[in-house]
């Protein structure tokens, strides 16, 4: 017995696509726990958008995705916290800052994973987990900033009509 669809208002249509494609896109959206249909419908949603030169669909599209990415960066950043025990997690983050880290963009994380890679009190296995997590840290704030400028001047015009009427 199939699956009943999310979204009642869906057409099934057949595509051709590669198969070693499709295999790692599947891949891929099950981490995120998204479906292949779900990311060819915004595909799609965002590309007819650009065709019919209404950028504010496409934006919504981004701004959907953005949102999505920073949940799951999010989850990813308690994983590697959760990993780590309280002590290396301490003395990690204490030699980053003693290492320079601008906690403010992250902008020298990498300089920082060098330096905490050169390190030889710790193990590797918590200096990798730490470096990984810096990374999703990274990612996490760039996100974060994209949201916010967009949700800026998203609430900001909404406000703007809002004293205007």
């Amino acid at each position: 017995m199939p699956r009943p669809r999310k979204n009642v208002e869906t057409v099934v249509k057949s595509f051709s696509i590669e198969k070693d494609v499709y295999t790692r896109l599947r891949a891929s959206l099950a981490v995120q726990g998204r479906s292949v249909s779900e990311e060819v419908t915004e595909f799609m949603k965002k590309r007819l958008a650009e065709l019919e030169g209404s950028q504010p669909a496409a934006k919504e599209a981004d701004y959907e995705a953005l949102k999505r990415e920073y949940a799951r960066l999010v989850e990813e950043t308690r994983r590697h916290v959760k990993m780590l025990d309280k002590d290396n997690l301490e003395t990690l983050q204490g030699l980053a800052v003693d290492y320079g880290l601008d906690f403010s963009d992250m902008h020298n994380a990498d300089e920082v994973a060098a330096k905490l890679l050169a390190t030889t009190d710790i193990p590797d296995e918590a200096k990798h987990l730490f470096i990984s997590l810096l990374e999703v840290a990274k990612k996490k704030r760039e996100i974060a900033r994209k949201l916010a400028e967009i949700r800026r001047r998203k609430y900001e015009a909404n406000f703007a009509t809002r004293i205007a009427n």
